[in-house]
């Protein structure tokens, strides 16, 4: 094998390794991005759901207020 083969061989070895890691990086970045996806959208549903768990609490606050009142106006 001449050394002008060795080169080209060399050369496609490298150019096959980059092609390599570039795929995998970019399957990674993918998987990042749609890991960061569900993280914000499951992000936002947790607010919400606070949210919504302290509307309810202000409500059954309220409700615990007339109930008690109740009572005491039948006792």
């Amino acid at each position: 094998m001449t050394l002008k083969e060795k080169l080209q061989l060399l050369s496609q070895e490298f150019t096959n390794l980059k092609t390599k890691i570039t795929t995998k990086l970019q399957q990674k970045e993918q998987v990042i991005t749609q890991t960061n996806t569900k993280l914000t959208e499951s992000n936002r549903k947790l607010e919400l759901s606070v949210k919504e768990n302290s509307e309810n609490e202000k409500v059954l606050e309220t409700l615990l207020k007339e109930f008690k009142e109740l009572t005491e106006t039948l006792a």
